[in-house]
């Protein structure tokens, strides 16, 4: 008689949930090549998980069609036994819906995965928990990843309290034809897989690797702390966050981190509230290896400040990858301006990159605003105002430089930001609003808008600016100078106060919050 190699031995383990999944999951998909040498295969992939998703989301025909694919694929596998292990093929982890029940089609789901898998010879597995102690458990999954309970009753209460096994798994069994196997849960990983190893006829073998333990429960302080942060949150979609750091045991003071053993610094924070943004942070000033193109560090920048760039220069096709490239550039930006804004321009340029001539680049910029800055002020572009607030934040003498420079690139840059969406909507610089009221719906939960004179917004952004300007002699003169183009410009500040003389707003208690704390000379404005 024939032997049929495409027909298999499958074990479906179905979770559920809570019950140490995750650890056995990694513990075959470690010890695939253990499998393999007593005729098992483990098949765990996106594959699998899409088919246990959309029976959670009841896309019955897109499942079936699903697991179609994943019979031929068991078909083609080379060993007599197949472990599937997906806890989704239960439902829901409950809580994750609004679903008031658990596991509500967890017969038709079985029977689903029989009837697809119809080909192979196929057995499932669910381990029994003690039914109020996998109910905290589910809940404590909840206060993890969700903001929706704070409190473990409610939870319960919402669900219908702890389940009953025996009635869920007899109407499973029934729906499946008595195939399948509950097993008594164990905190012990290893009792899980050896339980699903059993059931492959592997019994009493020696483990390769002991099983991890994975995916506790958090401890009470931690639920407590899980509990509050759902019970008071301000902003749920970023709950995640503030829970993370929680569970990792973060604290903002170093003398409790030692104490604890604590080793999460403020780097891995940032890894885990914004991952990707962090990788182009760490790469934002690159290693590069330049000739140098920048006079001695003892200089006189007097002759720096007498000596004119020539105005006939032509853009230079190049980039700005190479320096002497970069310095040809800079020649035809600054033609006609004299060379100390070019060599403040050269040692930013340095500055951006970590080369060997850092500290040579540091000492010029620095000596050119201590004793020079003065005569330079006005003459930079606001773009390269910008850029020398930027480098005070990166290479300041002292925190007071590096807070100038941060406030003003900072404050500079969110208002080109804002100005440039403003541009690509079409409208001007130095119009007069239409209205004085927001009129669409705030889509930033917590940031409240404000109707145009009714708030004191504007003008304590501009006055805690100069305020911090007045901390270094002299990063506070560029920021100084940056301030008054923004109270000389069309922008959003002087759109503001324009628009209150337009439409002559008056509210009590915000008679002077004009945005410079003087009202504006009368001047034309376009209106919107």
């Amino acid at each position: 008689m024939k032997v049929d190699k495409t027909k298999k031995r499958l074990l479906i383990h179905v979770g559920p949930h809570k019950t140490g999944s995750t650890a056995i999951q990694k513990w075959l998909h470690d010890n695939k090549s253990f499998l393999k040498s007593k005729n098992v295969a483990f098949l765990h992939n996106a594959e699998t998980h899409r088919a246990a998703r959309l029976l959670c989301s009841q896309k019955y025909d897109e499942a079936e069609e699903h697991l179609a694919g994943i019979s031929a694929q068991i078909s083609r596998l080379d060993a007599e036994s197949v472990i599937l292990s997906q806890e989704d093929f239960a439902g829901e982890l409950p809580g994750r819906t609004r679903t008031k029940a658990i596991y509500p089609r967890f017969a038709k789901n079985l029977r689903i995965l029989q009837r697809t898998l119809a080909h192979h010879s196929t057995e499932f597995l669910f381990f029994e928990r003690a039914p109020l102690e996998w109910l905290r458990s589910c809940y404590h999954q909840n206060l993890i990843h969700r903001t929706t309970f704070h409190d473990f009753n409610a939870f319960s209460e919402f669900l219908g309290g702890a389940p009953d096994w025996n009635l869920l798994l007899r109407r499973a069994s029934d729906a499946v034809k008595g195939n399948l196997h509950r097993e008594p849960f164990s905190k012990s990983s290893e009792s899980g897989v050896r339980s699903v190893l059993s059931l492959c006829g592997i019994e009493d073998a020696e483990l390769p690797s002991q099983p991890a333990i994975l995916n506790q429960s958090p401890s009470s302080d931690c639920v407590l702390a899980l509990e509050r942060i759902n019970r008071a949150s301000a902003f749920p979609s970023t709950a995640w966050f503030a829970k993370q750091i929680v569970i990792e045991q973060y604290t903002s003071d170093p003398k409790t981190d030692i104490a604890a053993g604590v080793k999460m610094t403020i780097e891995k924070v940032a890894q885990v509230a914004l991952p990707a943004l962090l990788d182009r942070a760490t790469r934002r000033i690159p290693d590069q290896d330049v000739e140098d193109l920048l006079p001695p560090a003892h200089v006189d920048l007097k002759d720096f400040l007498i000596r004119r760039l020539p105005e006939n220069v032509i853009y230079p096709e190049v980039s700005r990858q190479q320096m002497r490239d970069q310095s040809l550039l800079l020649d035809y930006h600054f033609r006609g301006k004299t060379e100390l804004s070019k060599l403040n321009a050269l040692t930013i340029s340095y500055l951006r990159r970590n080369t060997p001539h850092t500290a040579k680049a540091q000492a010029l910029f620095h000596r050119i605003w201590a004793e020079c800055g003065v005569f330079l002020v006005n003459e930079l572009s606001s773009r390269w105002l910008i850029s020398t607030l930027q480098t005070f934040l990166d290479h300041g003498l002292n925190e007071s430089q590096k807070l100038v420079g941060g406030c003003g690139y900072f404050y500079a840059n969110m208002i080109k930001i804002y100005e440039g969406e403003r541009a690509i909507e079409g409208l001007a610089q130095d119009g007069v609003l239409g209205g004085t009221e927001p009129t669409t719906p705030n889509k930033f939960r917590g940031l409240d808008r404000y109707k145009v004179g009714g708030t004191d917004l504007l003008l304590n952004t501009n006055a805690l600016a100069l305020e911090i300007s007045l901390l270094d002699r002299a990063a506070g003169v560029v920021l100084q100078e940056f301030l008054l183009r923004v109270k000389n410009s069309g922008n959003v500040f002087t759109r503001s106060d324009a628009t209150r003389v337009a439409h002559k707003v008056e509210i009590v208690n915000f008679e002077d919050t004009w945005s410079f704390y003087v009202k504006p000379d009368h001047r034309s404005h376009a209106k919107e």
